[in-house]
């Protein structure tokens, strides 16, 4: 329940930001829905309350995120209605709103195994994020739970077909990316694609019209193409055929939308080589031309997606040779980098089957080959370390600013300035959830920088710095286990990184 209250005293994050603060035991929901450790308390006596629960659960379904905390605070909540709320905060109503189809089902959903399987993620999230033990307890009896109920729907004829199950096993597979870091040894990590794809293929198309229920196949998509990357396995033309079903249903035709339909091709490509259903000479002739075709797409983005350029006059640690970019939001950028960690890995494989050639149809091309993949590794591995100042330097420090008539990134030399101006502290607000998720959405690319291959090793260092700044300064843990993996020089393979990040569970 949700009461108006006011303590006399506060945990400290609630009195630096004048917050109210609901004095939980433990943990106070401001500091809960922030994603962060709390202080605890001065005094909690001369409350005043008021039931406001159903005001902040219309808020939700609306598409509102519940108040941060300046006039309300939650009393005492069970774990269950705490991970829940802190589900729909993140990823319905929130920080991402990717999962916002579900807004019908907050708080509770009517059928039984979809509201197992949104317990059994959120407890799951909670207990990622809070690191709390009995959250991860209980989110495995949840995800038991839901399996079996689940199972049952799928068999049963009145239940097959409904939006509830497919929803169903689409967030029991955001349970499995957020719970396990290993694509290869569990089926159960990429069954829950699988088998929301055979229900959608039950149901027909045709019966997604309205536009949450498009959305819910693009989540799936999605979803699917990724898992299969990371699994090594193809993407089956049923998926391409829903995909051109969802897009022309949305008139999809943004950057984000064309670069997921390369990665199709990216996993196909991936799966065959793995698979070797082609020739190495195959591989690196589909692969240089798939690279064309993303270097065409970053040619072709339109003028609200392009960067801005500063060079500095001065060195600065945060910034890697005095060049940032400033882009205009998350996701643009981590379209961006996706874009370019998918060409780093394209022409790093190239140039490894380049550098171990010997007779082949493309030997007498090695070195021009050589030279052009190191060029390319190189130039996307440098624009990925100038898209982190802008999230990882503290806020105001950097700053977009649209509306330059270019068709190319500008460039611009910034005035002398202290150092202390762009030391992290400045100014720096680290307890928001949205850009915490906008330093996560890095991580990967930064570790593809890091281990891309011996081109790349004088901005390893560099990296590793920056991954043990996010993980110290903003308590992002998995940062410095992957600046630990790049140390140990581990050979992983980058998909598994990926997965053991959590997949799409926390940046798409």
């Amino acid at each position: 329940m949700v009461f108006r209250g006011v303590p006399s005293k506060a945990c400290q994050r609630c009195r630096d930001r004048r917050l109210k603060c609901d004095l939980r035991k433990d943990s106070c929901s401001s500091c809960l829905r922030a994603i962060i450790p709390c202080s605890g308390y001065r005094d909690t006596r001369e409350l005043r309350i008021a039931d406001e629960s159903k005001a902040i659960q219309k808020k939700v379904i609306a598409g509102i995120s519940p108040p941060s905390g300046q006039d309300l605070f939650w009393l005492p909540l069970s774990l269950e209605a705490q991970a829940r709320d802190a589900f729909f905060v993140h990823y319905v109503a929130g920080t991402t709103t990717t999962w916002d189809f579900l807004k019908l089902y907050y708080p509770t959903s009517p059928s039984d195994h979809l509201a197992l399987s949104i317990d059994a993620a959120s407890l799951a999230y909670l207990s990622h994020e809070m690191h709390s033990e009995a959250a991860s307890a209980i989110a495995k009896e949840k995800y038991v739970s839901a399996l079996r109920t689940t199972s049952k729907a799928v068999q049963s004829p009145g239940l097959v077909a409904e939006e509830p199950t497919l929803l169903a096993s689409l967030v029991l597979d955001l349970f499995e990316k957020i719970t396990n870091a290993d694509s290869k040894h569990n089926g159960a990590w990429k069954s829950h694609v699988n088998g929301a794809l055979a229900l959608v293929r039950l149901r027909g198309l045709d019966q997604f019209q309205d536009p949450s229920a498009v959305k819910v196949l693009v989540r799936l998509s999605t979803n699917f193409i990724i898992t299969a990357i990371a699994s090594g396995d193809p993407v089956p033309n049923e998926l391409v055929t829903l995909r051109a079903y969802a897009g022309k249903q949305l008139y999809a035709v943004d950057p984000k939308w064309h670069l997921t339909d390369l990665m199709i091709h990216y996993a196909n490509l991936r799966a065959n080589i793995l698979r070797r259903i082609i020739s190495v000479d195959e591989y690196v002739r589909a692969s240089l031309k798939l690279d064309s075709k993303l270097q065409s797409l970053s040619n072709e983005m339109p003028e609200s997606w392009l960067y801005k350029t500063t060079i500095l006059d001065h060195d600065s640690e945060g910034v890697y040779e005095r060049r940032f970019d400033a882009y205009i939001d998350r996701h643009v950028t981590q379209t961006w980098n996706v874009l370019r960690l998918i060409r780093i890995l394209l022409n790093q494989s190239v140039l490894q089957y380049c550098l171990c050639s010997t007779q082949s149809s493309i030997t007498k091309t090695v070195p021009l080959l050589i030279q052009t993949t190191s060029d390319i590794i190189i130039a996307m591995a440098r624009d990925i370390c100038a898209s982190v100042p802008q999230y990882v330097k503290c806020k105001g420090t950097y700053m977009y600013r649209a509306g330059h008539q270019s068709s190319s990134p500008v460039q611009e030399v910034a005035p002398s300035s202290k150092e202390s101006n762009n030391t992290p502290g400045n100014s720096c607000h680290i307890n928001s959830a949205s850009r915490l998720l906008d330093i996560y959405t890095l991580i990967f690319s930064l570790y593809i920088v890091g281990g891309a291959s011996s081109l790349t090793s004088f901005m390893k260092p560099w990296v590793i710095t920056q991954l043990h700044y996010i993980g110290e300064h903003y308590g992002i843990r998995n940062a410095e286990l992957v600046a630990r993996i790049l140390e140990e020089a581990k050979d992983i393979n980058p998909w598994s990184v990926y997965t053991l990040l959590g997949s799409y569970a926390f940046v798409a």
